[in-house]
């Protein structure tokens, strides 16, 4: 009995010698979790219940992950993530669900976000519109165009000089800068993402000092639709005053018919010089895509080579009840145990879930010189059972040589 005791010491010190030389090898390891052996006492009891009994020895009870932050790493990739908190990112292998914390990833050849071992990242997608989802699916960053727009609104704001004289030459004409007092230009898109010239011409009316008139052409083409901006005293837009212009008309070739409003309701009639504060339009034309990065939501933005930004999906985190019950599966992934629970799938930074550090990975949380004194506990544990096993080899012995 004292035999197999300590040989179960011997075998006990073993393991955990195995553990923290396991903990030791991968503190170079992204996303790397340390673990812990727990052991427990055997105890051999009579069938009788009578009297006291010595322990039988000791056994591995459990290899515990100990899922504790590690520190982060920063790097150049856009699609390194480390997660800031609880949480686990969430890997589809075929048909096999993985968790793990190792946040070094890539796209393949169809632009799905993948591991080094191909798994594929999960998340949310998002719609055309950049509004991201509910579904859960593997996260693809596309680099299909993104398709035009055609231009619905142009906003003009500025203001118009209240001191300026009517032009002396009438009608108008966009040929002859003395029949008005300023222009603004600025581009739009029709439905095929060509892109078009619109000029906002700007004369004073000679009647009313209060009034401009407001003329447009496309491409250097009178517009018909024409509107007048009347200011009261204060340089403000007067109640009964136009406040936009619906060129209605406009049949850009080889595209379809479309109808452009332009807001004026921001325009000025103040005693200072003419000027454009800003002009802003709705359209755009297609455009390829020109990079991506995530947010610390999880959430990737697309920029197009035509200045637009789009969400195009959502990283999705997994949360468990106990999450140390999680079993190893490998290159630092984890599976669900009947002691970890089901997963809890979410996006970062709700739930309890972290947030993410984008161009960042999360290092080992092994601390080598805790490990190195754990060692050498676990090395004196190995050496104290082989000793004690010499000593009831020895004591056997004499009892041999008894006469």
């Amino acid at each position: 009995m004292a035999f197999n005791t300590s040989i179960s010491g011997l075998q006990a010190a073993q393991k955990e010698m195995g553990v923290i030389s396991n903990n030791i090898a991968n503190v170079g390891t992204v996303g790397f979790k340390r673990s812990d052996a727990l052991f427990a006492e055997l105890y051999s009891a009579s069938l009788n219940g009578t009297g006291p009994q010595p322990g039988s020895g000791v056994t591995l009870e459990a290899i515990r992950n100990d899922f504790g932050q590690g520190g982060f790493e920063f790097t150049s990739s856009q699609l390194d993530l480390a997660i800031d908190g609880n949480g686990l990112f969430v890997l589809q292998n075929g048909a096999q669900s993985l968790y793990t914390r190792a946040g070094a990833f890539r796209l393949d050849n169809d632009g799905f976000v993948v591991n080094e071992s191909g798994a594929n990242l999960q998340g949310y997608a998002a719609d055309d519109s950049g509004v991201i989802g509910t579904a859960l699916g593997n996260l693809q960053i596309t680099n299909a165009l993104l398709a035009q727009k055609p231009t619905t609104e142009v906003v003009f704001n500025g203001n118009l000089d209240a001191r300026a004289e009517a032009p002396v030459t009438a009608p108008f004409d966009p040929a002859d800068p003395d029949t008005y007092n300023f222009t603004s230009t600025t581009t739009v898109y029709d439905s095929a993402g060509a892109a078009h010239q619109v000029t906002m011409y700007f004369a004073k009316d000679a009647a009313a000092g209060n009034q401009y008139n407001v003329s447009v052409t496309i491409d250097d083409v009178v517009m018909p639709e024409t509107a007048s901006l009347v200011f009261d005293n204060t340089g403000a837009l007067d109640a009964a005053s136009a406040t936009a212009l619906n060129l209605a008309s406009y049949a850009p070739a080889n595209a379809n018919a479309q109808a452009i409003n332009i807001d004026l309701s921001n325009v000025t009639g103040y005693g200072a010089n003419s000027a454009s504060s800003g002009v802003t339009q709705d359209g755009y034309a297609a455009g390829s895509l020109a990079g991506f990065e995530f947010d610390r939501q999880g959430i990737a933005y697309a920029t197009y080579t035509n200045g637009e930004t789009r969400a195009v999906g959502q990283v999705a985190l997994a949360t468990f009840t106990n999450p140390g019950g999680l079993q190893s599966a490998g290159k630092t992934n984890f599976v669900e145990s009947d002691t970890s629970g089901l997963a809890s799938i979410g996006t970062p930074d709700s739930g309890a879930r972290g947030s993410l550090r984008p161009s960042a990975l999360e290092s080992a949380n092994v601390d080598l010189t805790v490990e190195l004194l754990a060692l050498i506990e676990a090395q004196r544990n190995f050496q104290s059972n082989a000793q004690a096993i010499q000593n009831e080899n020895d004591a056997s012995q004499a009892i041999l040589q008894l006469r």
